[in-house]
């Protein structure tokens, strides 16, 4: 029991560290006076998104920001995605034939930055949704310093299904650091020491940015192209800063059901933990072990009739539901019976991790967007 208890602690001091702030985007004019907003170019990379792109494309529509061009590239889509990008005004590319050694999105991602007109790219994933202030608040976080700046969205979540996404969303957020103290003042000039890449659906780079880490044929055949952008702005040392989205910069993922879900997350974890600093490793390890032994030791303590201990474990159950109640509501639109029942989530989390694990140890591809993806690159 003290074993148990002391797992308890360790994993609540992790969850304070891994989660210690939520940091969101400001609100307000992002345009210092004298000082002129860049040209922005909005690229979309898009396979099969016809019923996503309609919705962003309204989206941007409303902005209260000028946008100088919104590119769509259409990577090989077999809907109506390339009518509806140009029936509502974005500038079509069709992308050509992927090269060996390129992954798709990459490859569409590079077409757009080699073709867009503005001294400013913003990367946006076809699913992303933004209110009309949306735009403005990424100008004005990547006018402050002059970063490149990348945001992880506020889940909307619309279904029992998409709740499923709970601790993939968690990791997400704490394996990069984005919930991480703020380093010392001596670092406040750079990217925090353990945040190691972006967040792929919100990604604001300057041009002269893009092109000094080698825009995306620097990451052409990386799985996890965020991390991997993230990895070649540190080697160039150039500093970038995550935020959290909420209800201005926002998406739905996986609307699509539960093979898609679970397609998406494979593709994911086990490459993307191979990528998480030891320190941070460490500290999602505990964590996951403390929110797991909660619901464990309380049923095996209620099979061997142990009421003491299975009151206290209830009591230690009823604290993580909190404390998941505290992450969640600021990633996502997850329901108090979600979290209320997260044992169940959690095991689905665990699965779907062992599946990319061995997906990634034997060389067994994922199937993402009609396409084979090898795992163990």
């Amino acid at each position: 029991m003290i074993i148990v208890g002391a797992m308890m602690v360790l994993g609540l001091v992790a969850s304070w560290i891994l989660f210690y702030r939520f940091p969101g985007l400001e609100r307000g004019d992002p345009q210092d006076p004298g000082k002129k907003t860049p040209q922005l170019s909005i690229i979309i990379p898009a396979r099969n998104e016809e019923q996503n792109l309609a919705l962003l494309l309204g989206d941007l529509k409303k902005q209260t920001r000028d946008i100088h061009e919104i590119i769509c590239v259409d990577d090989g889509s077999t809907d109506q995605t390339a009518s509806i990008a140009t029936v509502l005004g974005a500038r079509l590319i069709t992308a050509t034939p992927k090269p060996a050694g390129w992954l798709g999105k990459s490859w569409a991602c590079q077409q757009g930055g080699a073709a867009a007109t503005g001294a400013l790219l913003l990367f946006l994933d076809a699913d992303v949704r933004l209110s009309p202030a949306g735009i403005g608040k990424l100008l004005k976080a990547h006018q402050k310093n002059g970063w490149v700046i990348s945001v992880m969205p506020y889940h909307q979540i619309k279904s029992r299904t998409e709740s499923l996404s709970l601790f993939f969303n968690c990791i997400q957020m704490g394996a990069n650091g984005l919930g991480l103290p703020a380093g010392r003042k001596k670092n406040k000039k750079n990217s925090h020491p353990y945040q190691i890449g972006l967040y792929g659906p919100v990604i604001m780079i300057s041009l002269a940015d893009y092109q000094a880490v080698g825009g995306h044929v620097a990451i052409k055949d990386s799985i996890v192209d965020d991390m991997a952008l993230g990895e070649k702005l540190r080697e160039k040392e150039i500093p970038f800063a995550l935020f959290l989205g909420d209800h201005d910069v926002s998406y739905r993922m996986y609307r699509g059901g539960l093979r898609e879900l679970i397609q998406g997350w494979t593709k994911n974890q086990a490459v993307g933990a191979a990528k998480t600093p030891l320190l941070i490793l460490v500290l999602v390890f505990f964590w996951i072990t403390a929110v797991a032994s909660a619901p464990l030791y309380l049923a095996l303590n209620l099979v061997w009739q142990q009421w003491l201990r299975a009151g206290l474990m209830a009591l230690c159950y009823g604290i993580w539901v909190l404390e998941l109640n505290r992450i969640a509501r600021h990633i996502g639109s997850f329901s108090v019976i979600s979290i209320v029942s997260y044992p169940l989530l959690l095991l689905f989390y665990l699965l779907i991790f062992l599946r990319s694990l061995v997906k990634k140890i034997l060389g067994r591809p994922v199937i993402w967007k009609d396409r084979e993806i090898r795992l163990d690159k």
